[in-house]
């Protein structure tokens, strides 16, 4: 698929989706524009059944995504009136990601920053080189952070550590992400690419009913005991064993060789 936006671009390699901020002159920073494509992009992969994961990443060498666009902030994000929009804007995108129903990894190099980081932390697998950068600086702009990205920060670092990261605005090395919980594995800048590509495609060869089952209980665990909807949950994981790739599964593994899941 294509879209109209040339700053952000989906595109495939075989089984992953690729999702390209793609203004590399601005470090890849998100307008509104950029976030308005996201949630379509994801629906199109989504109904792809040829793609079995998607991956987000950043155009040039120096950024995944270094925030917000703040130069448009006067603009678009002027008052409280116009952040409600705004944020709605880019909650949704953010929203599409998280609850996307196959896996999704960031693919972080240089600066992730703001907005940035709310995108790498909406995805399930966050694989960064050593060059990346993190940061949340709302406290060096004075505004006010929506609560969903600290939420999502906080389940994947803690709270003690998203202190730290939302007090001082400070930027925070690979290394640190890394200690922190928050990145899964560096690679070096040079070899990040092919890292990805290898690891979607080893997400990708598995099952996807079992996938979907699977992200589907973690995204319920996530929520607040009296809103999770486990009957869902269990419906999916009841298809698996209704489905062909059960029975591929099965006798893949007793013949000693590759399964050939098709999801179905």
């Amino acid at each position: 698929m294509t879209t109209e936006n040339a700053t952000i671009l989906a595109s495939t390699t075989g089984p992953i989706g690729w999702i390209t901020f793609n203004d590399p002159g601005k470090h890849n920073a998100i307008s509104m524009a950029m976030a308005q494509a996201v949630p379509d992009i994801i629906r199109a992969f989504e109904q792809d059944t040829a793609i079995r994961v998607i991956v987000v990443r950043g155009a040039g060498e120096k950024a995944f995504a270094a925030g917000s666009n703040i130069s448009s902030f006067d603009s678009v994000r002027g008052n409280a009136e116009q952040n409600h929009h705004y944020h709605h804007i880019n909650e949704s995108a953010y929203n599409a990601v998280y609850y996307c129903a196959k896996p999704t990894i960031a693919m972080i190099h240089g600066y992730c920053i703001g907005g940035g980081l709310d995108f790498a932390t909406s995805c399930d697998i966050r694989l960064c080189s050593d060059s990346a950068v993190f940061a949340i600086p709302a406290v060096r702009l004075g505004l006010g952070y929506g609560y969903e990205g600290q939420i999502r920060l906080n389940r994947i670092v803690g709270p003690s550590r998203g202190r730290d990261i939302f007090f001082t605005g400070r930027h925070y090395s690979a290394q640190e992400a890394l200690t922190m919980g928050l990145v899964h594995e560096i690679i070096p800048a040079a070899h990040l690419a092919d890292r990805v590509t290898e690891y979607g495609n080893r997400v990708a060869q598995n099952a996807p009913m079992t996938l979907a089952a699977i992200k589907r209980v973690f995204i319920e665990l996530e929520h607040d005991e009296s809103r999770r909807d486990m009957a869902a949950a269990q419906a999916l994981i009841d298809a698996c064993f209704k489905s062909d790739d059960y029975r591929e599964g099965r006798a893949a593994f007793a013949q000693k060789r590759q399964p050939q899941f098709k999801g179905e």
